[in-house]
C-alpha cells in the first residue's frame, strides 16, 4: 500500500469534513471538502471517494478553481492506483502535476510526484519509483513541509525494503519515525514501527521485530485504527508460521477480527488463507480445509486472482496431504488455469495483432495480384484486337499488310517484356507472404512449447499420486509451479540475465531429475558475466538441455552426466551443452554431416530471437569419441554476439 495513504489518509477525519461540507459558504469551500473527502475514503470506501472526487472535480472545472482541479485529479489518480487502472491513474497524476507546477507551490508538488512514484512501484519499476520519490522529498525540502519530508522518507523506506535492502530501508523509516514522532501523528508511527519491524523479521531478527510490533499496536488501539492493527496481528503471525505455527494461529485469528471490522474480503481472504497454512503445519486438516473454502469464496467476491490461485494451490497440497488424489488434481488444474489465464492475455494479444497485421499485408497483396492480373488481361484484349485489326487490312494491299506485321511484331515484344516483369513481381509478392506465414506460424509453435510441457508434466504428477508417492508428487507439483512463475516472468521479457537463465536451467533439471534418477548436473558461468548482469535471449538454451536429457541421457545406462557452462567471449558469450550420452548415432539421430527438420527450426527461431534483439547467434553440434571412436557424447556450443 501506498505511503500517502498509509501516512497521511485517515477515515476519523470524514466526519468533521462532512460537516464542513454541510456548512460551507460558497462553491471553493465546497469543491475543497469534497477533494479531502476522496481522499480519506479511498482505503474504507472507494465507490464513495470515486463519487466525491467526480463532484469536486466538476464544480472545480465549473468555478475555474486551478488548485482544487489539480487536487481532485491527484485524488482521484491515486484513487486509480490503488484499483490497479493503470492508465487512468497516470493521465490523472500527470494532469494534476502540471496543474501543480503552475501553481508554483512545492508542498503540492510534492503530494503528485509522490502517488506517481508509487505508480511505477505498483506497475514493478522500483528505479523509477524512488526518483519520484526523490524528487517529491527536494519539493517538501524546499518547502519545508515536515509533514510530506515524513512520508517520503516513509516510502523511500518501504521501496528499499521491498529490495530487499533492509539495513538502507530502515535508515530511511527511521527518519520518518522521528519526524511522525514531533507531528504526533500516531497512525503514521504505527505504519513506521511496523515496516521498521518488517525489515528486522527480513534479516532474521525475530525478537526486534516483534518489538516494534507491539509498539505499533499499541498505537493503533489508541486511535481504534483496525487496519493498522490488524496488518500488526498478520506480520506477528508471519513469524512464527514456518518455525511453531499453533503460536502463530492466535495472531491470525485477531487479524481477522479486525479486518472483520472494516469489511475488507480480500484481506480476510488472505488471511484465512494463513490461518489454513497454519492449521496444516499443525495437522488439523478439517480446520485448515474450513479456513481455505471460506477464504475461496471471499477471494472470489473481491475477484482477487492470485488470491485465488494460491487458494487452490493450498487446496492442493492439503489434499495430497490427506490422500485425496483426485481432489488434489482438481485443484491443481484449477490453479494452472487461472495461472494461464494471466499468462496467455498479453500473448493473446501479441497473436492477434501479429493476425491483424498479417490479414491487412495478405489482402493488400491480394490487391496487388487482382491489379496485375487486369493489367494482363487488358494487354491481352489489347494485342488481340491489333491481330484481328491486321487480319481485317490484308485486303488493303501487301506493303499495309507488311506495316501492320512489324507493329504487330514490336507490340508483342512489349508485351513480353512486361508480362515477364509481372510474373517476376508475382513471385516476389508470393515469397513475401510465404515468409509471413512461417514467421506466424513460429510464433504459434512457440505459444504452443508450455502447454504441451505442462501436460506431460501433469501427467507425471497424476503417476506419482495413483502409485501412493504422495510426497514426491506433491514436491514435483511444488517444482512445476516454481517453473511456470518463472516461465511465466521470462516470457513477456525479450531478454533475461544469465543468472535467471542459470536458475531455470536448474529447477528444469532438477524436474527432470525426479524422472531420472542418478542424474547429475552443473550449471556454472564466468564471475564476469554475472557480476556484469549480461543478458541473453530469454529461454533460449532450454530446448538444447531438453534434448541433451531426451535423446543422449534418457536411455543411457550408468552415470549420467550433463554440464551447462556460460562464458565470456570477444564479443559476447557462449553456452557450452555437452553431455555424456549415448551420441547422435547412438540415438538414432542424423550424422553431423545432415541437418534435421528440428535442428533447422531450432535455428531458425534462434536467428529471428537474435536479429530482433540486435544479435548475432549461431550454434554447432560435435560428436564426442574417444581414440577407438566410441561415443563419449554430444556438445553444443551457442554462441551469441552484439
Amino acid at each position: 500500500m501506498g505511503g500517502s495513504v498509509l501516512l497521511a489518509q485517515d477515515a476519523t477525519l470524514v466526519p468533521s469534513i462532512r460537516t464542513e461540507l454541510a456548512t460551507a459558504t460558497n462553491d471553493t469551500l465546497r469543491a475543497d471538502a469534497l477533494a479531502r473527502l476522496c481522499f480519506n475514503l479511498i482505503n474504507t470506501n472507494p465507490d464513495s471517494a470515486r463519487h466525491c472526487g467526480e463532484q469536486a472535480l466538476d464544480l472545480a472545472n465549473r468555478i475555474g478553481n486551478a488548485r482544487t482541479i489539480a487536487d481532485a485529479h491527484n485524488n482521484l489518480g491515486w484513487l486509480e492506483t490503488q484499483q490497479g487502472h493503470m492508465a487512468e491513474a497516470t493521465e490523472h497524476l500527470e494532469i494534476a502535476l502540471e496543474g501543480f507546477r503552475r501553481i508554483g507551490n512545492p508542498v503540492f508538488t510534492s503530494i503528485t510526484l509522490s502517488n506517481m512514484g508509487w505508480l511505477a512501484d505498483k506497475q514493478g519499476d522500483r528505479t523509477a519509483a524512488l526518483k519520484y520519490f526523490g524528487d517529491a522529498l527536494e519539493q517538501a525540502t524546499l518547502a519545508a513541509d515536515s509533514a510530506s519530508m515524513a512520508v517520503l522518507l516513509y516510502s523511500i523506506g518501504t521501496t528499499y525494503n521491498r529490495m530487499k535492502e533492509y539495513g538502507r530501508a530502515r535508515t530511511f523509516l527511521e527518519r520518518s519515525l522521528v519526524i511522525e514522532e514531533q507531528l504526533g501523528r500516531r497512525n503514521s508511527q504505527g505504519n513506521c514501527l511496523v515496516a521498521i519491524g518488517n525489515a528486522w523479521r527480513s534479516d532474521g531478527e525475530a525478537t526486534r521485530a516483534m518489538d516494534h510490533y507491539q509498539q505499533a499496536s499499541a498505537l493503533f488501539h489508541a486511535t481504534s485504527n483496525h487496519y493498522g492493527a490488524g496488518m500488526v496481528q498478520e506480520n506477528s503471525g508471519e513469524l512464527f508460521l514456518e518455525s511453531d505455527p499453533e503460536k502463530a494461529l492466535p495472531y491470525y485469528q485477531r487479524a481477522l477480527a479486525h479486518y472483520d471490522t472494516i469489511h475488507s474480503a480480500a484481506d480476510k481472504a488472505y488471511i484465512l488463507q494463513r490461518i489454513g497454512l497454519a492449521n496444516t503445519g499443525m495437522k488439523k486438516y478439517a480446520e485448515a480445509e474450513a479456513a481455505y473454502t471460506e477464504g475461496m469464496a471471499l477471494a472470489d467476491q473481491s475477484s482477487s486472482t492470485e488470491l485465488m490461485m494460491d487458494l487452490h494451490l493450498s487446496l492442493a497440497e492439503l489434499a495430497v496431504k490427506q490422500g485425496k488424489s483426485e481432489v488434489a488434481i482438481g485443484h491443481y488444474q484449477r490453479h494452472m488455469a487461472l495461472k494461464d489465464s494471466l499468462r496467455s492475455e498479453a500473448s493473446e494479444q501479441e497473436l492477434m495483432r501479429l493476425r491483424a497485421t498479417f490479414e491487412t499485408e495478405q489482402a493488400e497483396q491480394e490487391n496487388a495480384l487482382l491489379k496485375a492480373e487486369n493489367a494482363l488481361s487488358r494487354a491481352n484484349e489489347a494485342k488481340m484486337k491489333a491481330r484481328w485489326t491486321a487480319a481485317a487490312a490484308i485486303s488493303a494491299g501487301l506493303v499495309l499488310l507488311l506495316a501492320l506485321l512489324y507493329r504487330n511484331y514490336r507490340q508483342r515484344g512489349k508485351h513480353t517484356k512486361e508480362v515477364e516483369r509481372f510474373n517476376a513481381e508475382l513471385q516476389a509478392q508470393r515469397d513475401q507472404v510465404q515468409h509471413m506465414n512461417d514467421l506466424l506460424e513460429l510464433k504459434i509453435l512457440r505459444s504452443q512449447l508450455n502447454p504441451h510441457f505442462i501436460h506431460n508434466c501433469q501427467n507425471s504428477a497424476m503417476a506419482m499420486v495413483k502409485e501412493g508417492r504422495n510426497e514426491e508428487a506433491l514436491a514435483y507439483l511444488q517444482g512445476l509451479s516454481k517453473l511456470m512463475r518463472m516461465v511465466l516472468e521470462h516470457s513477456v521479457n525479450d531478454r533475461i540475465t544469465v543468472e535467471e537463465e542459470m536458475a531455470f536451467l536448474r529447477l528444469y533439471v532438477k524436474l527432470e531429475s525426479l524422472r531420472m534418477p542418478g542424474l547429475e548436473c552443473e550449471v556454472a558461468a564466468d564471475r564476469e558475466l554475472l557480476d556484469e548482469e549480461a543478458e541473453l535471449p530469454a529461454l533460449l538454451v532450454q530446448p538444447f538441455v531438453e534434448n541433451a536429457l531426451l535423446h543422449g541421457l534418457a536411455q543411457k545406462e550408468g552415470p549420467r552426466r550433463l554440464s551447462i557452462r556460460f562464458s565470456a567471449t570477444e564479443n559476447g558469450l557462449r553456452c557450452v551443452v555437452r553431455d555424456n550420452g549415448r551420441g547422435r548415432s547412438g540415438a538414432g539421430t542424423k550424422p553431423s554431416g545432415q541437418r534435421s527438420l528440428g535442428t533447422e527450426l531450432t535455428n531458425e527461431r534462434l536467428q529471428l530471437l537474435t536479429h530482433r534483439l540486435q544479435q548475432k547467434g549461431r550454434f554447432t553440434i560435435h560428436d564426442l569419441k574417444d581414440d577407438a571412436g566410441g561415443a563419449l557424447g554430444t556438445e553444443v556450443i551457442i554462441d551469441l554476439e552484439g
